[in-house]
């Protein structure tokens, strides 16, 4: 298994490591839930190194960038980001992406850990001839990456930077010095809480990792993993590529139609996604609950009338709800919130009901 930068540092703090994607990656620390919690009460330090960053920069930038993802980059300004997805011309999805402007044309992609040599190959075929001076570096080696997410993070690092934090919107970025280290700090995170994603020199990660760490003490600060990261994304109805997205899904499908520019012209996967915002997509992905107690997984059948109407691609017990949610792709005729169909769970069938995103809505201070 590769491992990141900081895995010694995950060691010495008795992380129980797994294998994802082919990374040597924490699963806990203190544990799931304890660290589900402080990230939706205080905070939590994620190493999410094992994601892929690619750096496409040169003349034709934007052109470029708007064939191959779906939404429109052109609407980023400088040291702005975006969430975007990269299609397959079956409007299937290759993978989910944030794109960060870091100039005019000059951009970074944080693409999924497991899709990573997929989407450098297929960026490079698709580079015509004329865009020559075009640069696609894969730099996930060279840069780190950590997810600072919770309500007191901003607190915890303005500590740190010299920027006011007060001005970074959400999807925006900004150049920061971190105990010495320059970082790119992002407004960006997959928890649904407040926080921000710092994109770090490898070599160099390890300063930044303790200083917050030893500096977030005093907030309730917690190193998390990945067990953690994926209840949080799921009680916001966050997509999981491998899960909730695939070359055989779309983004109409998978209701990320806000995603899909259908007006800044051609781009690959356009026509078919075209014609399901036209048409209608033969499946759609509804988030759902249970009404009575138990754990919903993936892949379980979904069924209506003793008919099977879908499959479960993401379920769990959500720690603050205290109730079984999940998503899953089902007929169209089962999408209206309050629908009511059954989620099979080892041979028993569990009603359930058609929410609402996100599952978890935080009261308003």
């Amino acid at each position: 298994m590769k491992q990141t930068s900081l895995y010694e540092a995950h060691v010495a703090r008795k992380a129980k490591i797994v294998d994802f994607a082919g990374w040597a990656m924490p699963l806990q620390y203190s544990g799931v839930l304890d660290e589900y919690h402080a990230v939706r009460t205080a905070a939590g330090l994620f190493d999410v190194s094992h994601m892929g960053r690619l750096h496409v920069a040169g003349p034709g930038a934007v052109p470029f960038l708007q064939r191959v993802t779906t939404n429109d980059v052109q609407r980023v300004e400088p040291m702005g980001a975006q969430y975007s997805m990269i299609c397959n011309p079956d409007g299937g999805v290759k993978d989910d992406i944030f794109v960060y402007r870091l100039g005019a044309e000059e951009f970074l992609l944080c693409v999924n850990a497991s899709n990573l040599d997929k989407i450098r190959s297929w960026l490079s075929q698709h580079q015509d001839d004329e865009q020559a001076e075009l640069r696609i570096v894969d730099q996930s080696e060279d840069l780190a990456q950590l997810a600072l997410q919770g309500p007191a993070s901003k607190s915890l690092l303005q500590a740190h930077v010299q920027s006011s934090l007060d001005e970074l919107k959400p999807r925006k970025c900004l150049r920061e010095t971190i105990n010495g280290v320059e970082c790119l700090v992002t407004r960006t995170g997959y928890t649904g809480e407040p926080g921000y994603e710092l994109y770090v020199p490898a070599t160099q990660v390890g300063r930044v990792w303790d200083r917050l760490m030893q500096a977030g003490e005093a907030f309730g600060l917690k190193p998390a993993g990945l067990g953690a990261r994926d209840l949080l994304r799921l009680d916001m109805g966050y997509l999981l590529y491998g899960n909730d997205l695939t070359e055989t899904t779309t983004p109409i499908e998978a209701n990320a139609k806000w995603v899909v520019s259908l007006t800044k012209g051609a781009f690959i996967g356009e026509a078919v996604l075209r014609q399901q915002v036209r048409e209608g997509p033969s499946r759609r992905l509804v988030a759902f609950e249970l009404l009575e107690k138990a754990v919903p997984r993936h892949d379980m059948p979904l069924l209506a009338l003793d008919k099977a109407i879908g499959t479960v691609t993401s379920g769990n017990l959500s720690p603050i709800l205290q109730k079984g949610i999940g998503l899953g792709y089902v007929d169209p005729a089962y999408t209206e919130t309050g629908t009511a169909f059954d989620v099979e769970i080892r041979g028993r069938r569990v009603p359930a009901r058609v929410v609402a995103l996100p599952f978890y809505k935080k009261p308003k201070s």
